[in-house]
């Protein structure tokens, strides 16, 4: 895990309550095998409301009048986890500052518990819509997967990737206007290599 500024530190600690022990609980929490998701929770929130306070316009102002310079990427390696986990973290945290009884409900119905599952969980709307689902994909053959494309935010010039697949039902998942762009420009790309 990366060391946090010194400076960056004691700011956190004079305006963002519930950063006080995040970093303890952070190194617990990476160290931790039992009773991780529990603490997984409990760290994402203190990250959730710790970045959006850095990302507030009185969390820039302090940083200004600290003369600290910090980019996302920096903010997030104080944390030490990658882009992707980092992001679920924060998404974890918001679902526990806003609808805490989903995350209650995921725990009962599961005893295999992840960060990425109970944001899963959440997006398909719970537990009734995970036995809904359940009950519809009884009646129907499962598809499988054809082919995929996916673009990261970098080459999208983005803050989010893109990706879609192709179903053998013929269904085509994750069709958005950024999605289409993308492999438009990435088949153009391959056409001017081919002809040269």
């Amino acid at each position: 895990m990366s060391q946090i500024n010194t400076n960056f530190a004691q700011l956190l600690e004079n305006n963002v309550q519930e950063f006080h022990g995040a970093m303890a609980l952070n190194a617990e929490a990476q160290s931790r095998v039992k009773d991780t998701f529990d603490m997984q929770v409990k760290l994402s929130l203190k990250m959730h409301i710790t970045y959006q306070w850095w990302k507030s316009p009185e969390g820039v102002q302090a940083l200004d009048y600290a003369g600290i310079v910090m980019t996302t990427e920096d903010f997030r390696n104080i944390w030490g986890y990658k882009k992707a986990y980092f992001s679920e973290l924060i998404n974890l945290g918001k679902l526990r500052e806003t609808e805490y009884q989903v995350i209650s409900d995921y725990k009962d119905s599961t005893e295999n518990r992840s960060v990425r599952g109970c944001l899963k969980f959440a997006k398909n709307g719970g537990a009734e819509a995970e036995a809904e689902g359940e009950g519809e994909s009884e009646g129907s053959e499962s598809s499988t997967t054809l082919m995929t494309f996916s673009a990261k935010a970098e080459a999208l010039g983005a803050e989010k990737g893109a990706s879609m697949r192709w179903l053998s039902d013929g269904k085509i998942e994750g069709v958005t206007a950024q999605s289409i762009e993308a492999l438009e420009s990435l088949l153009e790309m391959a056409k001017v290599q081919l002809n040269a």
